[in-house]
Formats: structure tokens, sequence, C-alpha cells
């Protein structure tokens, strides 16, 4: 061990130890933040201060990559300057003093400090050059400021980490909320008998969608069949769905004029959703004792009526519901249906399915697959279908809810 030979070498070395105190005392109480769960605007406080104080730099500049690089800590006269960060960071592994080219690139910094964190870009700091009294050498205060920073930004990565897993763990309890809200709505049990019959078919991406359909009977001899989408996914979703359901249910049997149920069933989503969200919806009403068919498309994609070798798409309505406060036009459908007729109600997700070619399954198919297969009853209509969808799309995962509320008419 070398021993200070002279009074200037004792005072070289009481000064080194004092730098070396501040700096563990610095290390220790940004430890204690950290510790204590400060936030992460106050752990950029604290790199402020604490670089000022250890180093006596007054440019500093520090940012953070999350997706995209944002800047965190900006101490500089120059509020706008832009630093090409993603072209550059991958140059520099420790932290360093620039050239004078690249203090050019850097916004007129002086040294680079890089962090990675599991050999991934986190953060990036600048320093402007250090006051002129700071004696002992810059490779130690660079040596600080690396330990000190990869401190401060691991700390507030892991904060950023922690909290996106809170919020995916929320996420998982709504997603789960609103798929038991939506199995309860989705009825498990379609009317059957020797007059009519349904079947559903319900396919929901990622255990949650916007679909919808029902069968609600009016009175003894009427009764209303209806599909929709709702758009966007989780609780939203099967909220409005809720209220779509909750509100047919009281208000059909009050003899409504069809326009009137229409209007005010659309001023309800809109009122829900302020706009921001809306519904297609194909509803229709029946009657055992006239064969009458009367309904309404709302943008839906248009159901497939089919009899015989004739194929009738059943497309009049009106626009989306709940876009508008007031639908600009109504337009409603009046069929006799024949005996031996089905009609094939749909969402797109099934239309639009794509395979491993990213060929879509479209209309055409669905036309084709239901005139050979209409005569069949309902169930296995659905259980058929779904074999042909499923082999048509190979092992591409389903991109949407798929929804299928297939009738017969005897």
């Amino acid at each position: 061990m070398n021993l200070p030979e002279t009074d200037s070498d004792v005072s070289a070395l009481k000064e080194l130890l004092q730098v070396k105190y501040s700096q563990l005392n610095a290390l220790l109480e940004a430890t204690k933040a950290i510790n204590d769960n400060v936030s992460s605007e106050g752990l950029y406080q604290i790199y402020k201060f604490t670089l000022h104080e250890q180093i006596c730099v007054k440019e500093i500049a520090l940012f953070m990559f999350d997706q995209a690089w944002k800047r965190v800590v900006w101490e500089k006269q120059e509020q706008d300057f832009y630093i090409p960060i993603q072209s550059h960071f991958d140059k520099y592994k420790t932290a360093k003093e620039l050239t004078k080219e690249e203090q050019l690139i850097f916004g007129g910094f002086k040294y680079i400090v890089p962090v990675y964190h599991k050999q991934q870009p986190l953060a990036l700091a600048l320093l402007g050059e250090p006051d002129e009294d700071i004696s002992h050498q810059k490779s130690e205060l660079l040596d600080f400021t690396q330990i000190f920073t990869n401190i401060i930004t691991v700390a507030v990565e892991n904060k950023r980490l922690f909290r996106k897993e809170v919020e995916k763990k929320q996420f998982d309890k709504e997603l789960d909320l609103a798929s038991k809200v939506q199995g309860m709505l989705i009825p498990k049990k379609l009317p059957k008998n020797n007059m009519y019959e349904f079947a559903g078919l319900y396919l929901p991406f990622k255990g949650i969608g916007g679909d919808y359909y029902d069968v609600i009977h009016i009175n003894k001899d009427e009764f209303v069949f209806c599909i929709g989408d709702i758009s966007g996914k989780g609780v939203a979703a099967a909220l409005v769905m809720a209220n779509l359901q909750a509100y047919l249910n009281a208000t059909l049997g009050l003899g409504f004029k069809k326009e009137t149920l229409i209007e005010k069933l659309n001023q309800k989503i809109y009122s829900i959703t302020n706009g921001e969200n809306f519904i297609t919806l194909f509803i229709a009403k029946y009657n055992i004792i006239t064969r009458e068919l009367e309904y309404l498309n709302a943008g839906h994609v248009p159901p497939l009526l089919i009899h015989e070798d004739t194929v009738e798409l059943l497309e009049k309505g009106s626009t989306l519901l709940g876009i508008f406060e007031e639908l600009p036009k109504i337009e409603f459908g009046n069929i006799i249906i024949k005996p031996n007729t089905t009609i094939v109600s749909f969402t797109d997700g099934l239309t639009e399915m794509e395979n491993e070619d990213e060929e879509q399954f479209g209309t055409e198919r669905l036309l084709e697959f239901s005139r050979n297969n209409y005569r069949l009853g309902p169930d296995i209509f659905n259980k058929i279908l779904y074999d042909y969808v499923s082999k048509f799309k190979g092992n591409v995962l389903f991109s949407d809810d798929i929804s299928v509320l297939t009738a017969k008419f005897m």
C-alpha cells in the first residue's frame, strides 16, 4: 500500500474520502427513497439533486425507454433540441466522454451514460461539463453517475412493470366479470316446437366479446328474435349488451309501434355510449298465425333467408344504432314465411374470418353451405357449420367473436 508522502497528497486523499463518503450517503438516501416507494417523479427529482450536488453539473438530461424513448429529465437552456437516441444508442455500452462530433449529435452534452436492463435498452443520461473546481478524476464521477443512474432508472422500470402487472390483473378481473355477465345474457336454451325451431352458436374472441342474440316471446302468437354486435370488448361491451337485452325485454310487450321501439332503442344506446360505441342489430317479429315476418336491419350483415332454391338477403333497415341521436331513416322489411324456410343470421366475425392463406370465409361460402344444408334442423346445421369453419381456418386463431342464430320455420 502506498502511503501519502506530502501534505498535498494527504489533502487529496482527504478530499477523495470525503467525495466517496458523500457519494455513499447519496446512494443510501436513494435506496431509502426506493424502499419508501417514492414516486417515479420523486426519484427523478432525487436524481437531479444528487447529480447537481455530487458532480456539480448544471446540464442534465435523462431519457427512459418504454416502447419509445421519453424525456423525463431535462436541465438545459435549449428546450426543444431533438436527440436521435434510437439510431445511436447501441454504439454506447458504458459511460464515456463524447467526442466533439458526438457532442453535436447529442445536443452539446459532454458525457453519455447508457443503461441496459436485462440486455435491453432502458435509459440514457446526458451530462454537461462539471464545474471547474471539481478536482477529483472525471472517470470516478462517471463511475458514480453510471451506478446512480442504474439504481434510479431500474427502480423506475420496476415500478412501471409492477404497475403494468397490477393493471393486467385488474383487466383480467374485468374480463372475468364481463364474461360472467355475457354468459348470463346469451340464452342457453332456445325455443323448439312443431312450428319453429332455433339454435345458436356462440364463439367469443378471447373469452369475452360484444355479440348478442335472443328469442323473446311477446304473446302467445308473436315473438321477436334478434342478433347484434356491440363495438368494443370487455366490461363496457357487456354492459351495453345488458342494457340492450333489458330494454328489449321490458318494452316488447308494451305495444309500442315498431318505429317508436327502434327510435327509443337508438336513443337508449346513444345515451349510454354518447356516440362512442354502436350496435349493429338485426331484429324481427314473427306472427305464427299469419306467418308474417317484419324485420329491421340496423347496419348488420344481412341474414340469409333460404327456401328451396331461393336465397334472399334481409337488408332493409337503418343505419347503426347509437351513432346518431336520431336515426335519419328507418325502413322495415315484410315477408310471408313459407313452410320449410330457414333463416341464418350471423355476425361479421364469421364471414371475415381468415384461414392460413389470409383468405376470408366470405358470404359466398356461407351461402353455398346454407343452400346445401338448410333442410337440416338448426342444431345439426350449426354443428356442421362449426366443423366446416374449423376446418377452413386451420391453425389460425379466431380474430373476432362469431355468433350464428339459425331459425327453421315448419
